[in-house]
């Protein structure tokens, strides 16, 4: 199955076997399908992860809650499920060729005077898995515009900080239609909204994420 740790500096998903116990703080998910380790692995998921989640240093504290149930998911494709298997064989090579764990491994990614052909086959996948997951969306004319760039977190080999904007307001888009369409197919309980004590706003319904909840 695939486990995410809840508080790292990477957020990115592995896969570990089953007939142990999982402890917190580690989020898991009961799949065992290489189309999920894209989409958890893609810069689409991180850039929601990210927006939606506090942290804890340097290092993002995910929240499931606020996360992964409000990131609207496209379909898994085949393509997806190609390029996590080819992602996950790499990894593993490369960790297990140089005794490296997962955060040691992105911070070679990450660092763009690194370029040796191992690494650069990393970033070539994590390429082709942001592209796969950005057509999944429907999305196939979106330029994500790969590269070392800066960002809160300090450099990065990921999509475009511009295209990160475009992409989190994409998801955010979405997010709203597919809760007015649970809405409409009373997928969620009628119940009266609570006034808070001292605005009298009503809360945002659940599952629902807001545009000030997204922070740049």
């Amino acid at each position: 199955m695939l486990v995410i740790a809840l508080v790292s500096k990477t957020g990115l998903p592995v896969w570990v076997p089953t007939g142990q116990v999982f402890a917190h703080k580690l989020g898991v998910f009961a799949t065992d399908r290489s189309g999920h380790l894209s989409l958890l692995s893609s810069a689409l998921h991180s850039a929601w992860a990210w927006a939606r989640s506090s942290t804890m240093k340097a290092d993002l504290n995910y929240s499931p809650s606020d996360v992964y149930e409000t990131f609207s998911q496209p379909e898994l494709t085949a393509r997806m499920d190609r390029v996590g298997e080819e992602l996950h064989s790499v990894q593993r090579s490369v960790m297990l060729g140089r005794s490296l764990g997962l955060t040691k491994l992105y911070n070679l990614v990450h660092d763009p005077a690194v370029t040796d052909e191992e690494i650069r086959r990393l970033r070539v996948v994590h390429t082709e898995i942001d592209y796969a997951t950005a057509q999944a969306y429907g999305w196939d004319g979106l330029d994500l515009g790969h590269g070392c760039h800066d960002t809160r977190q300090g450099r990065r080999f990921t999509i475009a900080p511009d295209v990160q904007v475009e992409v989190l307001d994409r998801l955010l888009e979405l997010n709203h239609e597919r809760h007015a369409e649970e809405i409409r197919h009373s997928l969620h309980a009628k119940k009266k909204p609570k006034r808070t004590k001292n605005t009298g706003e009503r809360p945002v319904p659940d599952g629902r994420a807001e545009p000030e909840d997204i922070l740049f």
